[in-house]
């Protein structure tokens, strides 16, 4: 009887250390699996592609891909990477998380309707709704002067690009003349009747030129037979005495 629980004992006690180094080998085997499985990969490039593209990207390196967040971009469509966290090339371990933010597509305002307007008052209007004037052009025309012609973009919902662009009235330009023929002609004279007939006297240069006595013009801009009108700049070069 004795013998027999004796037997019975260490069987169990056989049975229960052949458990252990099974258990033992198993957990050595997953332990091998995991150091395996968490071998450094080089991280892919996701930034331009959309989120399904980028998760299949980063699955073929063992990674997965996890939103940090959203923000408008004008130079990415919507639902695609426009960012990422580690750089493409970085070493990551395999299972571990490559960071993206991705882009709403360009902002979207409501243009209000400025043409007619006057282009201060267009200006705050088109500020206040998130579009600020990037550029005015202006042209002569019927419409009062710094009126607003043309908008672009035109009333309505569009995307804020970098600004919005004005076509502006300079007024209308009246009535033209033909330039006539100054050279030769007693500057103090010349300069007296354009001014007169309301031209614009842009530029006035002084210089000496040989056998001419000063105060004569000696070259205009327009030439002589150019039709001018009031805002067209006029130059003169006019003579002077000797140094």
């Amino acid at each position: 009887m004795r013998l027999k629980n004796a037997l019975h004992f260490v069987g169990r006690h056989a049975l229960l250390g052949a458990g252990l180094l099974a258990t033992a080998g198993l957990s050595a085997f997953v332990t091998m699996r995991v150091v395996l499985s968490s071998r450094d990969v080089a991280v892919p490039a996701l930034v331009g592609r959309t989120l399904p593209e980028a998760g299949s990207r980063a699955a073929e390196r063992g990674l997965v891909v996890r939103i940090e967040g959203r923000r408008n971009d004008a130079g990415v469509p919507a639902e695609h990477v426009l960012a990422q966290e580690p750089p493409p090339g970085a070493a990551l371990k395999a299972h571990r998380a490559v960071r993206v933010w991705v882009s709403l597509g360009p902002r979207r305002v409501s243009v209000p309707a400025v043409e007619g307007e006057s282009v201060r008052t267009a200006r705050i209007t088109l500020e206040q709704s998130g579009l600020p004037v990037a550029r005015v052009v202006e042209v002569e025309d019927k419409a009062a002067e710094g009126t607003v012609l043309v908008q672009r973009p035109p009333a309505g919902p569009a995307e804020a690009q970098s600004g919005a662009s004005l076509l502006v009235s300079l007024g209308s330009p009246g009535p033209s003349y033909v330039m006539p023929d100054l050279i030769g002609r007693d500057a103090a004279r010349v300069l007296s009747e354009l001014q007169a007939a309301g031209l614009q006297i842009g530029e006035v240069r002084y210089r000496t030129y040989p056998g001419v006595a000063p105060g004569i013009v000696l070259r205009q801009a327009p030439a002589a037979g150019h039709r001018v009108w009031a805002r067209t700049p006029l130059a003169l070069d006019i003579s002077r005495p000797a140094s």
